[in-house]
Formats: C-alpha cells, structure tokens, sequence
C-alpha cells in the first residue's frame, strides 16, 4: 500500500535525499510534466559566486526523481482534452498514465506502460548527460517565465469575470475567497449560456479547430448540458485559472508570471490523494478549489513525520506502514485504508505465495500476449522502469540497488 501525491518544486527543493527515501516508503510520488521542466529550467540559470553550477544543481535534484514507487503524469493539456471530448471522465485520485500497449488474453485482460520522455531525460540528468535540446528547452522555459506580457494576455482573456469583486472588504481572506467562489459559480453557471462558458473554455485552452468542432458537437448532440458532468476535467482546471484572474482583480492575488506557471501544479492534485506545497499562493488557491478527496500536507509536517520515521526505521527493518500514529501521515493512511481493519486482514503466507504465482503468471503474459482493444477495467497494469546501481533498492532498504539486491551483480 502507498498513498499518491503530488509535490510542487518548493516542497520537492525542501525535502533531503534521506526524506525522499522515507517518502516512497509511504507515498506513490505522481512526477508532474511541470516539475520536470522547472527542474530543467534551473540549467540555464546564471552561475553565481558561492553557489552550485546550474548544471550540479540539476542533476541533484534529478537524483532525487526515484523511478521506483513514482510515476510521470500524463501531461494536463492533453487530458483536458480528453476530457472535453468525453475520453476523460474520473482520475480517481491515481497518476493517469499513457498506455504503450494493451494486452489480451482469454483470462486477463491488462495493460504495459513503458519509460515517458521525461523519464528517460531525468536517467541522462541524473549522470551529466544533457543534450543541446535539454540546453534549449531550459532557456524557452527559463524566457517564458520572465515574459510579463503573458500576464497581460491572461488577463484579456476574463473580461467576463471583471465585475466579480468583494462586497464585504473588511471580511477575512478566507471568507472574501468563499464570496468571490461563490459569484464565479453564478456567473458561469447562471447568468451566463452553457454553450458560451464551453467556447471561452476551448479558446482559454487553445484547443485545436477540428477537435473544437467535435467538441462542440459532442455538446449540441448530447443530453448534458451541465459543463461540470459534460466534462468535468477541463471544468476543474478552468475554476482554477478563473479564480487566479478573480484573486488578482480583488488584489488577493499578486500578478507575478510564477504564479500563473505554479498553479498548473493544482491541475494534478486530482491524481493523487495529498497534495504538498510550501508556496502560500498555492496554499491559497488549494484551499478555495478544494481539489475532491485531496488533501494538504505541508511540507513542515511532511519533514517532521519523515524525520519520526527515520528515526524509527533501519534499512534491515523498517514498518510497512507509518510507524508514528502521532503523525499526520499515519492520519491519511489510517483514513484511506482503516490500517486497524487491515491489520486484521493481513494476508496469510497462502496467500502471499498466491500472490506471487498470479504476479509471475502476469510477467509472463505481458511478453507473450496477444495485443489487442478490450473494453472496461485492465486486470493488471505493467509499468516498466530502468534503474541504475546507484539508484535506492525497491526494495525500501534505503540503500542503493548495488549494494541491496543487485550486490555482487
């Protein structure tokens, strides 16, 4: 059992080597597109005296991305998609993945997940290799981010919110936030047609023409004319960038561009069930959307329960679940998975040998199935991962894959 969550680059930053170990011992780190970027963003910084070279500084923070026990989103933009078009419907609090292939069988039905593009990028990052498309990218990312005219064409594009403002301004923050929510709702859901909020959305998103149209005819042919079920994804999303432009036009929110490139950060919290960041804009912004079944751990609370389990954890002996109650992962597990129900339910050596026998029937599937479309839920889903000697043991040890159970190899 581990719990999905979605780390923004602050709380990333905060965590040492040694937490991140801790950390995939109790999380599922779901790698957000963004938190790659900004990671490679750091390459083309200026060299400062008294401080790492950008370079060191990248492949630091690269070898902290783990390839066991963690997994690179599917980006948001094609998601929001999908969901427009009807593909997309319910994350379920998981990391969405794209399939490689899918597997079928007359018994099972599953399936394979290969290396990302990112991945395969923070594997070079992690030994120094970076290619001259790692040095471009960085610096398009790196003037993206000081373009202040981005802000500026954000701005233009809510001219249909302007009027949403705070009636009540000695009201604490919080509640003007509930206010000004609450006027957004109205506004897009009420006063103005559902039709017109769908057309502002595509063009806010940037959809493509053609998909535009099949969207749009997906809408005008269909029974749901509610934009949150007809495509409640993308209706997520936009709440998030609708309630930025609100923040900033009631002065809530300041209009610096970091923002506006942050807040994708929230588009991911659905694919998780905790969410972590040390950025009090974010905090803000979380806490007026309140992501569905997602929860906030700061990273304060993060580091103290990491530190508890560290000093109660050794590499030959460690709890399968937090070993702390007193903390506020204990907390989200024990609500998640009622860990005293499942002590008791705690499977037999039956049925770990069971288990073991299905998980190598499964392997052997995956290399010699038959590819091909099923409908419904997989059986099995296969992720694969390439790790090198000096990444941790998935094991959980803590100790690095050659000196764990590839020792001697």
């Amino acid at each position: 059992m581990s719990v999905p969550i979605v780390l923004d680059k602050s709380t990333f930053q905060g965590l040492n080597y040694r937490d991140i170990i801790e950390l995939h011992r109790y999380y599922r780190v779901n790698i957000t597109p963004l938190l790659v970027s900004e990671i490679l963003g750091d390459l083309s910084k200026e060299e400062k005296a008294g401080r790492k070279p950008p370079k060191e500084e990248v492949i630091n923070l690269s070898k902290k991305l783990f390839p066991y026990n963690s997994y690179v989103n599917m980006p948001c933009k094609l998601i929001i998609e999908y969901s427009f078009l009807g593909k997309f419907t319910d994350s379920e609090n998981r990391p969405f993945l794209i399939a490689n292939e899918s597997i079928t069988t007359e018994d099972k039905n599953g399936l394979t997940f290969k290396e990302t593009e990112e991945e395969e990028s923070i594997k070079r990052w992690k030994v120094g290799n970076f290619e001259s498309i790692d040095e471009i990218t960085s610096t398009l990312w790196r003037n993206e981010s000081k373009d202040e005219n981005v802000i500026n064409n954000f701005k233009n594009k809510f001219e249909h919110l302007e009027n949403i403002k705070v009636t009540n301004t000695k009201a604490t923050n919080p509640e003007k936030f509930e206010e000004l929510k609450e006027r957004f709702f109205e506004r897009i859901n009420i006063e103005m047609e559902e039709e017109d909020t769908l057309i502002l959305m595509l063009e806010y998103f940037q959809i493509e023409e053609d998909k535009k149209k099949e969207i749009l005819n997906r809408y005008n042919n269909g029974s749901v004319y509610q934009l949150e079920e007809f495509a409640e994804y993308a209706y997520y999303c936009y709440s998030i960038v609708s309630m930025f432009f609100i923040g900033m036009n009631n002065n809530l929110f300041g209009d610096r561009l970091t923002n506006l490139l942050d807040l994708e950060y929230l588009f991911y919290a659905p694919f998780s069930n905790v969410f972590s960041t040390n950025d009090k804009f974010l905090i803000s912004l979380f806490n007026v959307i309140k992501p569905k079944n997602v929860r906030f751990i700061s990273l304060k609370s993060l580091k103290d329960d990491l530190a508890k389990f560290q000093a109660l954890n050794t590499s030959e002996n460690w709890s399968e679940v937090p070993p702390d109650k007193e903390t506020e992962t204990f907390e989200i597990w024990d609500n998640l998975f009622d860990l005293e129900l499942s002590a008791k339910l705690k499977p037999t050596d039956k049925d770990k040998a069971r288990a073991k026998k299905e998980f190598e029937e499964i392997l052997k599937i995956v290399e010699t199935g038959k590819k091909g479309e099923f409908k419904g839920e997989p059986d099995f889903v296969v992720k694969e991962s390439f790790m090198s000697r000096n990444d941790p043991c998935p094991c959980g040890s803590g100790k690095t894959l050659g000196e764990c159970h590839y020792k001697g190899k």
